[in-house]
């Protein structure tokens, strides 16, 4: 069993998702957890995310997975799909940050 945590205010202030309901999230786990697995880089996973109408954006310092209008779904942590794990599999993403560096994207 995993512990999710709420979003803090400043969490908030950067737009993190907020967290599933179970069924929510084996069915989000369900559909893109092997797309996560079988990605073979950074451009390969969003790629495979970008089919099933996903993008892929930073915020806070964690892997945020946001729907076709930039609202944030949930973290990679949330289905089973943390960024560390990520990294260590796809290497350290090159980002790019925003002003304040609270969020930022992946940079191709």
């Amino acid at each position: 069993m995993s512990a999710q945590s709420v979003p803090t205010g400043s969490d908030q202030s950067v737009n993190m998702p907020v967290p599933l309901d179970s069924e929510t999230a084996m069915l989000l786990r369900s559909v893109l957890l092997p797309h996560f697995e079988h990605a073979t880089s950074w451009g390969d996973l969003c790629r495979r995310l970008a089919s099933k109408g996903y993008d892929i954006t930073f915020r806070a310092g964690h892997l945020v997975l946001t729907d076709e209008s930039g609202k944030p779904v949930c973290t990679g942590a949330m289905i089973g799909s943390p960024l560390s794990r990520l990294a260590d599999r796809l290497g350290r993403p090159k980002l790019r940050s925003d002003c304040s560096g609270a969020t930022a994207t992946l940079q191709n």
